[in-house]
């Protein structure tokens, strides 16, 4: 079936929202890095970041949320918002102790195999079924994923599990989003993430705290306005396409990585990290051209 061209306009919307949604990601996850390794202050903990990630994600959701008024805060399914929390604070804190350890690249490559994870819960959870061409574009996007994976030996050590369980825990909240993404309003769906996730990260925060040098606390907050800019993009791109289509352009991230970890952080681009890029960029390629299949929602 030859895509029509009101197809070829949301899948271009969706590649574009993601992309951008994804750079932010890269962005929140290099200001974490910078203030766990690399800014001058004490020692954090990657608890701390993760409390950081959500309060002030929080706070920058708050005008939106007072001039929409409480009735915000109801959801059609209040239990996929709990499954999103807990698996979304799972990843999020995942990924910062990975960053900590890890090579930002690395770390994000190893992370991205989240789709993949995506693909699977979005066809337990909605009953999508992605086209023969998307699973494998979905694996050559993993292929890349592995190829990027290869430059150091910090990725084959245990250390490689932390961003791994990220990607678990990211795959199974991006197919809980879009059902939420069916079911609610985004500022609902961004609300309730963002305040529930700050009301337990604080809480266990609270354990590990200590007060960050002012450079860290810039760091800190553009962990939660970069974050939380990101999932406004993705939420929007999950109100018109499926799972399927949008999970291979989380792959993006890697290059976003990638730019950002050779520009801040002084980490070298790799042959490895060049082809790995081009089969994530050909895996995106034959998304676009496949068409689109129908997905019955909850």
């Amino acid at each position: 079936m030859v895509p029509t061209a009101q197809a070829k306009a949301t899948l271009a919307r969706t590649a574009l929202l993601c992309t951008l949604g994804c750079g932010l990601f890269a962005a929140a996850n290099a200001c974490a890095k910078a203030a766990l390794t690399m800014l001058p202050g004490p020692e954090l903990h990657p608890v701390q970041i993760t409390a950081a990630r959500f309060l002030f994600g929080a706070l920058a959701l708050l005008p939106f949320i007072l001039r929409a008024g409480p009735g915000v805060l109801r959801s059609a399914v209040p239990l996929r918002h709990v499954q999103r929390i807990a698996f979304g604070l799972g990843g999020v804190t995942s990924m910062f102790f990975a960053v900590q350890a890890m090579p930002l690249a690395d770390a994000t490559a190893i992370g991205r195999t989240a789709p993949l994870f995506t693909l699977l819960f979005a066809a337990l959870l909605m009953k999508e079924k992605g086209s023969g061409m998307r699973w494998l574009a979905a694996g050559i996007g993993f292929g890349g994923v592995v190829v990027v994976m290869r430059p150091t030996a910090a990725t084959f050590d245990l250390v490689g599990l932390i961003p791994l369980l990220a990607a678990f825990c990211t795959g199974v909240e991006v197919a809980t989003i879009r059902v939420l993404a069916l079911r609610d309003r985004p500022l609902t769906v961004l609300a309730l993430n963002n305040i529930g996730g700050a009301a337990i990260a604080c809480l266990a925060a609270a354990f590990v705290f200590v007060t960050p040098s002012w450079q860290q606390g810039l760091a800190l907050v553009g962990v939660g306005v970069a974050m939380v800019s990101g999932q406004a993009l993705i939420v929007r791109a999950f109100a018109v396409s499926e799972a399927s289509v949008i999970a291979p352009f989380y792959y993006t991230t890697i290059a976003w990585a990638a730019l950002i970890g050779i520009a801040v952080f002084g980490e070298q681009i790799t042959t490895a990290l060049i082809m790995g890029t081009g089969l994530i960029a050909l895996a995106g390629v034959i998304i676009a051209m496949s068409s689109p299949t129908k997905a019955r929602s909850r």
